[in-house]
């Protein structure tokens, strides 16, 4: 069976089979942010359509020196993995900022009453279908969120109708119930684990027997441990529609909104960038 190396020299002579050997690393290279930081789905094709573009020039540019092709593309993923997270980083704060949504677990829900910039700055930039269309995507996107009152105007620039609007934002709120229940399950259990630590904090002040204060500290090393795995898992716990959910109401391939989302989050930096929103 020709392995992957041979595939990549065999395409390097002849430029040939390049769809097939595109094919077969699309799944290392969609998965590699799940194995290397745990990311998410959404985060996953974020990365593949950031590396999409470099593929074919990574291709080109690896010489046999006798380590395999998937040595040379783990080494170039990784490379190419942290300047990605760096900007991921840097742009989920404009991304969280546009969105309006929740920075904390503990605070209620807020409405996205005003978007920034919006209507006049986003409107001259929303000017194909194709804008229009990933438009829809970032209103989806915040759905949880979105204020009423807003969107004929948001329906307006995305050039929907805005019942059809009204009832996809209906349909994915419907779908974040199960998520909402797991966030308070955790939310429970790491109010249980603070109790707990509380109260053993307050023995441990009284406590003058060594092997009684030894005790009640494992217990409390216990409680600290469950209390930050609780919160752990709160993070993790998005209320936001993921892009697979904005896929299946929309009928659209989950791959058309990740690419979407990422080049619409392009093209409006200058709208949601942090520091034009502090100056402005």
């Amino acid at each position: 069976m020709e392995s992957l190396t041979q595939k990549v020299l065999q395409y390097q002579r002849t430029h040939e089979g390049l769809r097939d050997l595109v094919g077969e690393l699309a799944p290392r290279v969609y998965q590699f942010p799940r194995r290397k930081m745990g990311w998410d789905e959404d985060a996953c094709g974020d990365f593949y359509v950031f590396i999409h573009s470099r593929l074919i020039r990574l291709l080109d540019r690896f010489r046999d020196q006798g380590k395999p092709f998937e040595s040379y593309l783990g080494a170039v993923l990784s490379w190419q993995l942290r300047n990605f997270a760096r900007e991921r980083k840097r742009s989920e704060r404009a991304w969280n900022v546009s969105l309006r949504l929740q920075a904390d677990e503990e605070a209620p829900e807020q409405s996205c009453t005003h978007w920034p910039g919006a209507p006049d700055s986003i409107t001259p930039l929303i000017r194909s279908d194709a804008d229009r269309r990933n438009f829809l995507f970032l209103i989806l996107k915040c759905s949880c969120t979105l204020d009423i009152e807003e969107a004929a105007t948001l329906a307006g620039i995305a050039k929907v109708d805005e019942k059809r609007l009204l009832d996809l934002v209906q349909v994915l709120r419907g779908m974040r119930n199960r998520r909402e229940t797991r966030l308070e399950t955790f939310r429970c259990r790491r109010n249980k684990a603070f109790s707990q630590a509380r109260l053993l904090e307050v023995e441990m002040k009284a406590e003058t027997e060594p092997l009684r204060t030894q005790v009640l500290r494992a217990g409390l090393v216990r409680a600290r441990r469950r209390m930050r795995l609780a919160m752990k898992r709160m993070a993790r716990v998005g209320l936001a529609p993921t892009n697979r959910e904005i896929a299946l109401v929309l009928g659209v391939p989950k791959g058309t909104v990740d690419s979407g989302l990422y080049w619409l989050k392009k093209k409006l930096a200058s709208v949601y960038d942090p520091d034009n929103l502090r100056s402005a």
